[in-house]
Formats: structure tokens, C-alpha cells, sequence
């Protein structure tokens, strides 16, 4: 059974989901909900558990945010060392949340990871009333020392699961005083590419990265975030918002479902 279903996943459902995660990513974010679920199927039926499926899948998915960072290169490139310590902060949290994963035990992150998948769906439901009100309570300052403490915080998320932690941080973003939504959009696009690339290198070192499902998985993520990125700008992000909550929680249902089912 496993020898008929590995080239099945690896040919089929890995591929078109690691696509669409691509696309996902580029134009709302939320790609996780469409990998995960093939990886840790896959994962699951050569003997390995759903931490190596999160590793792996930060690993795959970690290229399209370098070249997001590569698209951003000119606004970044304005702030110069003013970005270090936001940047140091970013790679701190995600290096704390890469080695919480690395100690969890795979059957406590499966039992997690449902409540994972249902915390990122509801937040991108409550993405534009959510952050609407956050970009109240700044009252027009910036909070650098509560930006770079949050940072931190938000960093540890996205190091150990990922998914929805863009608008965390855009709502951190929100709540420490800046609005202008390109320069909130380089930001986030320079702590992703720390806070997800600190872990990823920290699981390659480790040896907890399934380079059978990875690699692929990294060049298509990569296809399909760069088409995406041509029509971006044509998308409804509310819809698109919208649509991606619903795959989340649709995936959050089903590993609800397969956790009390094992139960």
C-alpha cells in the first residue's frame, strides 16, 4: 500500500497543493493549509511524523519568501542598519520556535496541530475588522521597543507553525504605529524571510527535512508564487481572504476529525 501510495502523493497532490501554496503566499498568504495536509499523509506512510511534515514544509516554502525579499530590495534598501535590530528580533523568535518544534513529540503536535490550523483560519477572518481597530490604538507614534519586543513574540509563532503569521505581524505592525501599508509590506516580507529562514536552516542542520518531497515542493511553490505575483493585483484580497479562511478551516476539520477518530 505504501510503495502504491508515495509516487501517487509525490506525482499528484503534493505537486498541484505545493503550486497553489505558492500562490497562496503571494497574494494572501495561508499557503501551509494546502502542503501540510500531503505532507504529513506522506510523512506518515514512510514511517516519519508530522514534525518532520512542519519541517519540511517551512523548508519548501522558505525559497518564495527570498524572492519576495528580492522583490522588496529597493524599499528595504532605504531603512539601512535601521533594519538589523527589527531583523535580529525576527531571527531570534523564529530560531526560538524552530527548536520548540525540533523538542515537540509528533503525536502532541498532531493533537496540536488542528487548534494550529483553526487559530490561522480564524485570524484571517478577523484580518480587515481585526486590523482595522489596531491601526487605532497607536494614536499616529511608533513603538520601537514594543515593535521589536512583539517581533520577537510573533517570531516564535511563525518559526514553529507559520501559518497566519503574516497578519500577526502586520497587526503588530498596526499596533506599534505604522499604517503605510508598502512599508508595512517590505517589513513583513524582511521578517518572513528571517523568522522562516533561521528555523529552516536550523532543521536542515538537524536532519529533520524529507528532501524526497521538499525539493519538488520548493520548485513549485516557487512557480507558482512568481505567476502570482504578475496578477496579484487584479485579486479580490477579501475574497481571497475568505477563501483561504475556509481551506483552513476545512483542514483544521479534518485533522479534528482524524485526531478523535484515532482517539
Amino acid at each position: 500500500m505504501a510503495a502504491f501510495f508515495v509516487p501517487i502523493l509525490q506525482y499528484l497532490w503534493l505537486p498541484v497543493a505545493s503550486f497553489f501554496a505558492g500562490v497562496l503566499n503571494t497574494v494572501a498568504g495561508g499557503g501551509s493549509f494546502l502542503s501540510l495536509p500531503p505532507l504529513i499523509a506522506g510523512t506518515s506512510v514512510i514511517g516519519l511524523g508530522a514534525v518532520t511534515a512542519q519541517t519540511t514544509n517551512t523548508v519548501a516554502l522558505w525559497p518564495g519568501q527570498l524572492t519576495s525579499l528580492v522583490a522588496f530590495r529597493q524599499p528595504l534598501r532605504a531603512y539601512g542598519w535601521k533594519l538589523l535590530p527589527l531583523g535580529v528580533a525576527a531571527g531570534v523568535g523564529g530560531e526560538i520556535g524552530g527548536q520548540l518544534l525540533l523538542r515537540t513529540g509528533n503525536r502532541m503536535f498532531r493533537e496540536m496541530l488542528p487548534w494550529l490550523l483553526l487559530f490561522a483560519a480564524v485570524m484571517f477572518v478577523l484580518s480587515f475588522p481585526l486590523g482595522r481597530w489596531l491601526a487605532t490604538l497607536s494614536g499616529g507614534r511608533r513603538y520601537n521597543t514594543c515593535l521589536i519586543i512583539g517581533m520577537v513574540v510573533v517570531s516564535v509563532y511563525v518559526g514553529y507553525f507559520g501559518a497566519g503569521g503574516g497578519f500577526l505581524v502586520m497587526s503588530l505592525f498596526g499596533i506599534c504605529g505604522i499604517h503605510d501599508v508598502h512599508e508595512m509590506n517590505a517589513l513583513k516580507v524582511l521578517t518572513a524571510a528571517v523568522s522562516i529562514g533561521i528555523p529552516a536552516i536550523t532543521f536542515i542542520m538537524a536532519r529533520r527535512v524529507e528532501w524526497q518531497f521538499c525539493l519538488q515542493m520548493a520548485v513549485l511553490a516557487g512557480i507558482g508564487g512568481y505567476l502570482a505575483a504578475h496578477y496579484s493585483r487584479r485579486v479580490n484580497q477579501r475574497a481571497m481572504r475568505w477563501a483561504v479562511a475556509s481551506i483552513g478551516l476545512l483542514t483544521a476539520g479534518y485533522f479534528f476529525l482524524q485526531n478523535y477518530r484515532h482517539a
